[in-house]
């Protein structure tokens, strides 16, 4: 089983972003204004956005291809360095965009503020094209979409992919973007977006299919995988079928970061040609283990089986 995972290669294209924490200890409040004073122990970088889908798989033991835009500057730097950490081959791009940065300022295991730098102006022309030329480049047998709206993904990017590549096509979802998202084959919005995709406001889980039709058939996607926190995830399909799984996670540390872990566990199972109970079933035990950890973090193929 590990020595077909390591012979899959998966494309994954979007906004890579740097992941910045800053924890600390709150004991008093600023004589300066009503905020808390943070006393700075220990700070971290990760992976983040697309980042940490292409992360999730080479845990997992997928080889992986990232394919981003980055800026000139010191977040940039670190990205790289990071990269070259976890061993992911990455094409990074350099633009004149500041490169995505959010920090997460954490105290006694509490997040208290996350401050954003960011520009969200799309990627020109000649960056779109970059992205595709370097997916042709590669023996890719499945691509993951990591749309967080940061400017990468457009609808041309996603039509010029899905008319090249015979392939299987994921994308997490933005909502506002949804009509970019034609005849992929799996998407996977959690329950707010799948409320905002479709206008259905979900009180039942007849709102939830009712919500789930609408999205499969305003983008002609073969499956929707919704996930749902506490209440796990359901898979819709283009003819019909339904599967539930309950949430398996006992304690629940941290969600930062589970929606790349499910996209990446899914679209590795789909393209190694399970069937798609068996896709949910292990994307539900990858979430359960990772919202366990602090911080974004992803989950080892080794971490599933001793779970299982």
């Amino acid at each position: 089983m590990i020595e077909t995972i390591k012979r899959l290669k998966i494309a994954v294209i979007g906004d890579v972003m740097l992941d910045h924490y800053i924890f600390g200890n709150v004991d008093r409040i600023s004589p300066e204004a009503p905020v808390p004073v943070l006393n700075v122990k220990d700070e971290k970088f990760y992976l983040g956005g697309a980042a940490n889908v292409a992360r999730n798989l080479k845990d997992l033991g997928v080889n992986v291809y990232l394919i981003g835009c980055i800026g000139k500057d010191e977040s940039a730097n670190i990205f790289k360095k990071l990269c070259e950490n976890e061993n992911i081959n990455a094409k990074l791009i350099e633009t004149n965009r500041i490169t995505t940065k959010k920090t997460r300022i954490v105290a006694h295991s509490q997040q208290i503020v996350r401050v954003d730098r960011e520009q969200k102006q799309p990627i020109d022309y000649k960056t779109k094209n970059e992205i595709v030329k370097a997916v042709t480049k590669e023996n890719i047998d499945a691509i993951i979409i990591s749309d967080y709206g940061k400017g990468v993904i457009s609808s041309k990017l996603i039509e010029e992919l899905r008319n090249i590549f015979d392939k299987f096509i994921s994308v997490d979802p933005k909502v506002n973007h949804t009509k970019m998202y034609k005849d992929v084959d799996l998407i996977t919005p959690n329950l707010k977006e799948t409320q905002d995709m479709s206008k259905i406001e979900i009180q039942n889980d007849n709102d939830l299919k009712k919500a789930a039709n609408i999205i499969i058939k305003n983008t002609k996607c073969k499956y929707l995988l919704v996930t749902q926190g506490e209440n796990g995830m359901t898979l819709f399909s283009q003819n019909g079928f339904t599967y539930h799984e309950k949430a398996l996670a006992k304690e629940v540390y941290d969600v930062t970061g589970a929606g790349d872990t499910v996209i990446a566990v899914s679209t590795m199972c789909f393209a190694l040609g399970f069937d798609p109970i068996k896709a949910v079933k292990l994307s539900s035990i990858a979430a359960s283990i990772v919202v366990g950890k602090r911080g974004t973090s992803s989950v080892k193929f080794e971490e599933i089986k001793d779970y299982l």
